[in-house]
């Protein structure tokens, strides 16, 4: 069985909470790299269920470390993927979410976005919109924004691997060239129930220290966020609902006491 160790602490994984993301900046192999950039696009079944994708890149201790802090000891690692390849100058495509998402605040699959080669300004970077991940969306209405105040192009150097909670809402920026942009996109999975086994400093379980709100959110969103925020950190750590509801300062508890049914009588 494989060894990974947790790499993030309390705090790191509160910014996960808030922002959707983790960037990892050229942590692959530079030799690595090179291999990759001959792949086709398309589904990439053969490349990232190879040996080598596995030790270089799904199992990196830094990758695998975030991926353990997050998803337990026991995650499911994935057999394939698939290979964005834009090799023509392109407008860009709109913003999307992929699949079902904006279900619930749990976290239980990561999708993350490896590139392995440099991605400049020109060159359609991925954009992501940081704390968007969580968020409910008609897809039909999403497809019809452009700039987003917020939004973060991912300029990044060969071997960096972009790791997101999915459901984050991202989309290809304009491509201005006939340089060949590389990513690969993969996912892992939840086994385990969550509990708080990351790098922590005592047993003690703090509460969630909420970070600014996204620059794009009104007072009502931002409060909406920081409920989620909470009710994820909790989650993460193991909280039932009820215990995770005692943390829940924005309800007074006679708002949220409560009696089992089958306990009543007249």
């Amino acid at each position: 069985m494989a060894n990974i160790k947790p790499t993030m602490t309390d705090d790191d994984v509160m910014d996960f909470v808030a922002r959707g993301y983790i960037l990892l900046d050229a942590v692959v192999d530079s030799e690595f790299n090179k291999l990759c950039l001959n792949t086709k696009g398309g589904p990439a079944k053969k490349l990232v269920g190879s040996p080598e994708f596995l030790r270089e890149v799904l199992l990196q201790p830094e990758i695998g470390g975030v991926i353990r802090s997050l998803l337990g000891p026991n995650f499911l690692v994935p057999n394939g993927g698939h290979h964005h390849l834009i090799e023509q100058p392109v407008v860009g495509m709109d913003w999307h979410s992929d699949g079902i998402s904006g279900q619930g605040f749990e976290i239980n699959e990561l999708q993350c976005y490896y590139y392995p080669q440099d991605v400049g300004p020109e060159d359609g970077p991925t954009m992501i919109l940081p704390g968007s991940h969580c968020r409910a969306v008609n897809r039909d209405a999403l497809a019809h924004y452009g700039n987003l105040m917020g939004q973060l192009p991912l300029v990044v150097k060969a071997g960096t691997v972009a790791i997101t909670r999915y459901g984050i809402w991202h989309c290809v920026g304009p491509k201005l060239n006939y340089t060949r942009r590389s990513m690969i996109k993969f996912s892992y999975f939840r086994c385990d129930k969550p509990s708080r086994d990351w790098v922590t400093e005592s047993d003690s379980i703090p509460e969630y220290r909420d970070r600014p709100s996204c620059p794009y959110t009104s007072g009502v969103e931002s409060y909406r966020d920081l409920r989620r925020r909470i009710h994820t950190w909790n989650w993460l750590c193991g909280l039932t609902q009820e215990e995770s509801m005692a943390y829940d300062r924005w309800r007074p508890a006679y708002e949220t006491e409560t009696t089992p049914l089958n306990s009543i009588t007249f």
